[in-house]
């Protein structure tokens, strides 16, 4: 077996092997479990294993670190566990999960930041392919080097990428939606395409306006847009289960797939997707106008308790607005700078004031490789939960370092306009192609957060093993 294959036999036998295992995915540096009996975990094994950073619960789903293996290791442990998405036992089928969960705004709040967690992790990849493009843009055209106009054939070679791109979101948030939500995959992208065909849009920004089944659409664009595709492929789901109930078996393969477009329909273009769509405008109403309203001192508290809100996972909900903000609007100015970037540079310089000060061979040894995964992959929880969150001392440092940077970023409103790396480089992120100066204000934010946190841990942290001056 491969080192990874290994690696994710060991973690399914530590979490009670596949039978408990209901469901498995993973973001950019987490393996995401969904177990039948958490209490089948062997906590303290799972983090011993080599190459894995950490273990977290995040309301009930089990998060094992893995950094950028995570990949290679979720591939492996899929053809371990036989777990797949596509294959996966419906809850209502199985005897060991028929129990309904009590509905409360938490598990509702939950199974909201699930389906928008499954949906756009996938996605990950594209963010970045969007963001590196339009760097690349920005960098050759007339606003930074200014080696090409904004009509040249080499600067829209890179610009239309990313932009259709975007403008397809809703059917490529279809695709995964539709896993999470185990719909007909082709008819989710269906009626995603639907949402986006130019001659609908026409009709419906038209003086006469576009009527489905008489009943009135309302002129909305969806190019771009993320949560009106998600209620869509929901409603979908609980669709597409009527109709194979009462639908005779002969005609099933005729009549539920025209059926769920035939009924979606109006459903989709009448009433979920323009009520996605003032979601999401409420959401980046409330986004903005928090920003507009606190300015720098809202920027100052969110990269003061960054660290912490990454760590404890309490960040997804602010992390899906403004992701919906940065997508609609093209840029984000309250939280995204911090999460995207300020994060890995107030880590590394914690990281190296906690290698400067400590005293232990070890600890020193696993800060080096704690900063090596955070600059080379973008990887902050072997710092976050090896470093900062055992050691309360580094609290204060992080924190300061944190406000300077962050008040730095709110003065000079400092935007963050698309995805890049996660790592050192993700400073592209701060990449304009209106206005160069973001671009220089965001990288003297990040070495704010670097240099600033490391000075606070030179001057303030006291290694435990540190022995006392006598008094």
């Amino acid at each position: 077996m491969s080192k990874n294959a290994d690696l994710a036999q060991a973690i399914l036998d530590r979490v009670g092997g596949k039978e408990n295992v209901v469901n498995a995915y993973h973001c950019m540096t987490r393996l995401r479990l969904t177990l039948k009996d958490n209490g089948k975990v062997e906590q303290e094994s799972l983090k011993k294993l080599p190459g894995v950073m950490g273990l977290y619960d995040n309301n009930g789903e089990i998060q094992v670190i893995l950094g950028p293996a995570v990949d290679n290791v979720y591939e492996e442990f899929v053809k371990i566990s036989g777990v797949h998405r596509e294959e996966a036992i419906p809850e209502n089928e199985d005897p060991e999960l028929t129990a309904k969960p009590q509905i409360t705004p938490k598990s509702i709040l939950k199974s909201i930041l699930n389906a928008f967690s499954a949906s756009i992790s996938p996605l990950i990849p594209l963010f970045v392919v969007i963001g590196m493009a339009n760097v690349v843009a920005a960098i050759i055209g007339p606003t930074m080097l200014g080696l090409v106009s904004d009509t040249d054939p080499l600067y829209t070679n890179f610009y239309y990428v990313g932009q259709a791109i975007i403008y397809f979101l809703p059917i490529l948030l279809a695709m995964t939606a539709s896993k999470f939500y185990n719909t007909n995959r082709f008819i989710s992208v269906a009626l995603a395409c639907i949402m986006l065909y130019p001659d609908i849009l026409t009709a419906l920004a038209g003086e006469t306006g576009y009527t489905v089944y008489g009943i009135a659409a309302p002129n909305v664009k969806y190019s771009g847009q993320i949560v009106p595709i998600l209620l869509v492929v929901w409603i979908q789901g609980y669709i597409e289960k009527l109709l194979n109930k009462i639908v005779p078996n002969a005609l099933k393969v005729l009549l539920v797939p025209f059926g769920t477009v035939a009924i979606m329909l109006p459903l989709e273009l009448c009433f979920l997707g323009p009520l996605g769509f003032n979601i999401g405008s409420l959401l980046c109403g409330a986004v903005l106008g928090l920003y507009q309203v606190a300015g720098p001192v809202e920027t100052m508290i969110v990269c003061a308790m960054i660290p912490f809100i990454t760590a404890f996972g309490v960040g997804r909900p602010i992390f899906f607005a403004c992701l919906t903000t940065l997508m609609t609007t093209g840029v984000e100015y309250a939280y995204m700078p911090v999460a995207m970037v300020m994060t890995n540079f107030l880590t590394m310089g914690c990281c190296v004031g906690y290698m400067i000060k400590t005293k232990s061979k070890e600890q020193k040894q696993y800060a080096l490789t704690s900063l090596i995964a955070n600059a080379l992959g973008g990887v902050s929880e072997p710092t976050l939960f090896g470093i900062i969150l055992p050691n309360p001392k580094t609290f204060l440092p992080v924190v300061i370092g944190g406000a300077v940077s962050g008040l730095y970023l709110g003065i000079m409103k400092v935007g963050y306009f698309s995805f890049g790396p996660s790592n050192v480089l993700s400073v592209v992120g701060f990449v304009s192609a209106e206005n160069g100066a973001n671009f220089i204000n965001g990288c003297i934010a990040a070495a704010l957060a670097f240099v600033v946190t490391l000075i606070a841990m030179l001057v303030l942290y006291k290694d435990k093993n540190e022995p006392q001056k006598a008094k």
